[in-house]
């Protein structure tokens, strides 16, 4: 028995093991070792490394360049996830109220989301190209080397993209809903719009909180498509927070600074996260 329990346990180390030790490899020590360079002045421009504490978080926090990119960063998810989701329930809320071609409408509207984002980005930079783009109207709109107009080519770009995404997820919830509530309101003489006011979206309140965070979680990681389609120009209108983050360790060279700055990122997501999913538990409550 001892023995046969002994070769179980032998079994599962060998199955497990492997796995521990990507993980271990891949992602647990390169954590802890970017987290430890972004207390350093490192950079592999230098060969002295040594302990400055927080002083690079706070050389960080004073970059204008920085500044501008965090400013950047905020409009362009701001911008994404409000128009995402209201087009993603605008799509989900009338799929739902569809019977026929549902399967088939839906494979569709999520062929840009399977797309890879080199390609996508490829793809809307000929479309956009000022000299023989088809969005460009002949040369008159130059929409990658106008600053306004790039900011505006991302969140298009994005919104195309990702919407689908949210669609899918909102879809889901309004498929799921109970049908009784929707059944009463409407035997009560309400509206179509007083119904989808004040009756579906309350009972979506928790798959649409889940829906922006997942969004919100996905775009502040967006770097991709951005890259190929502007590589933050022009002027740094489009520097979103990734692409100072690789300019700053691949160019500059300067790992302290990039680790920092993608520790205050993370940081900054779990908070919005942690506040939104709080924020919901309690008015569920």
């Amino acid at each position: 028995m001892i023995l046969a329990r002994a070769r179980g346990n032998l079994n599962g180390v060998l199955f497990v093991g492997p796995a521990f030790c990507y993980i271990l490899l891949v992602v647990i020590y390169p954590l802890f070792y970017s987290l430890w360079a972004s207390f350093t002045n490192m950079r592999l421009t230098s060969p002295l490394t040594s302990f400055v504490g927080l002083d690079t978080y706070a050389q960080a926090l004073s970059s204008e360049i920085f500044q501008d990119s965090l400013a950047v960063t905020a409009l362009f998810l701001v911008s994404v996830v409000a128009l995402e989701f209201i087009l993603g329930f605008a799509l989900a809320y009338s799929f739902s109220r569809m019977a026929k071609m549902h399967p088939a409408m839906r494979a569709l509207l999520l062929l840009p989301v399977m797309a890879t984002p080199v390609s996508v980005g490829l793809i809307w930079k000929l479309m956009l190209n000022s000299d023989f783009g088809i969005l460009a109207g002949g040369g008159s709109i130059l929409w990658l080397s106008d600053p306004q107009l790039a900011i505006l080519s991302i969140v298009i770009m994005d919104v195309w993209q990702w919407t689908p995404f949210m669609f899918l997820i909102l879809l889901a919830g309004l498929e799921g809903l109970p049908k009784e509530p929707v059944e009463s309101a409407q035997v009560d003489g309400a509206s179509r719009w007083q119904i989808l006011l004040f009756v579906t979206l309350p009972m979506m309140r928790r798959i649409i909180v889940i829906a922006v965070v997942f969004r919100l979680m996905f775009a502040i990681a967006t770097f991709d498509t951005v890259y190929v389609l502007t590589k933050g120009g022009p002027a740094r209108a489009t520097d979103l927070i990734t692409l100072f983050i690789q300019r700053e360790g691949f160019v500059n060279l300067n790992i302290a600074s990039a680790s920092a700055i993608s520790f205050l990122v993370l940081i900054a997501v779990l908070a919005i996260t942690t506040l939104l999913f709080k924020r919901d538990l309690a008015d569920a409550k």
